[in-house]
């Protein structure tokens, strides 16, 4: 278990400033208060390649992100909240959602926010860059503060998955070997959580269900140098000028979705330990590129790292680690 915090260490006194101090450390910096004395929190943090994963106990309390605290430090991350125990309001850009056991929501940290405990609380959160949700980031960040039902749908996979991977991760259970693979299916839950209609029971267009089948064929085909529009409307009895039709709303052209994919394969592959001693650019080759300057440049406007240097940092980040 990776112990952050736990206020029962210090005097009865200090006990409020010390957690205070410390969430401002580990998460953005926050103006946090409590009407409770003496106070009592727990937080525990395990890291997950880029994602944090945090389970917090806490007397009633709220955190308040403010415009100056954004100018002192902004790390760019949207938060994934499941309750457990008691009730939490999140407040952020005029969204106001009150979430009890059962329920999730998300806020980010670019822009003023207020969590505002109601009661004693338990929760469990997942952290994660915001780059990481591309092309979806607006979206993402438009729907912060909205409630999200935990107990059906998307919603209910992703709080078992949640519960599931923190029971294992406290007991020691879980195999060093398999974390990284488990972040990542982690992350592809909470992008779709994130990303899914908020009226599950709209019926869905045609040209709905043609994209979302067009998108399983370009995941099916990344390791084809050839991928291309040409043969994705061909494939589909469509021309290509309905096919570009069809992402204009997407956020990225039928070419840059084919390219955001491939680089995300490849970023998966470059986190798996086991595939550390395969060159870079193999494994590039392997989901359909076929330029190492294209593939390079490419790789650091998605992430904002050489491929090699991301590699590097991601070998020395331990499986589990404290703040």
């Amino acid at each position: 278990m990776a112990l952050v915090v736990d206020t029962a260490v210090v005097p009865p006194r200090e006990r409020f400033d010390l957690w205070a101090e410390i969430s401002a450390q580990v998460f953005e910096p926050l103006a946090v208060s409590s009407p409770s004395r003496p106070f009592s929190g727990r937080l525990e943090h395990y890291a997950l390649g880029q994602l944090g994963m945090f389970h917090m106990t806490a007397l009633a309390s709220s955190a308040d992100r403010t415009p100056q605290l954004i100018r002192e430090g902004d790390p760019q991350l949207v938060q994934l909240m499941l309750q457990l125990r008691g009730h939490v309001r999140i407040s952020q850009e005029g969204r106001s959602s009150l979430v009890g056991p059962g329920g999730m929501v998300s806020w980010q940290s670019s822009t003023p926010y207020t969590i505002a405990g109601q009661t004693d609380f338990e929760s469990l959160m997942v952290f994660l860059p915001l780059a990481l949700l591309r092309p979806h980031i607006d979206l993402v960040c438009r729907r912060t503060a909205l409630p999200i039902d935990g107990e059906a749908g998307v919603g209910a996979i992703v709080r078992q998955y949640l519960l599931g991977l923190l029971s294992g991760l406290r007991t020691g259970d879980m195999p060093k070997d398999s974390v990284g693979h488990l972040a990542e299916g982690l992350l592809d839950l909470v992008r779709a959580v994130l990303v899914q209609r908020h009226d599950p029971v709209a019926p869905e267009r045609s040209s709905d269900v043609l994209r979302m089948q067009i998108k399983d064929y370009i995941d099916a085909h990344l390791a084809d140098p050839d991928l291309a529009p040409a043969a994705i409307a061909r494939d589909h009895f469509i021309s290509r000028s309905y096919l570009y039709r069809l992402f204009e709303d997407e956020g990225e052209s039928v070419w840059e979705t084919i390219r955001s994919r491939r680089l995300e394969r490849v970023r998966r592959d470059l986190v798996d330990r086991a595939l550390a001693a395969e060159p870079i650019f193999h494994i590039a080759s392997r989901w359909g590129f076929v330029s190492k300057s294209h593939f390079s440049r490419a790789f650091r406007a998605a992430y904002g790292s050489t491929p090699s240097d991301f590699r590097r940092a991601a070998a020395h980040e331990p499986d589990l680690t404290t703040s």
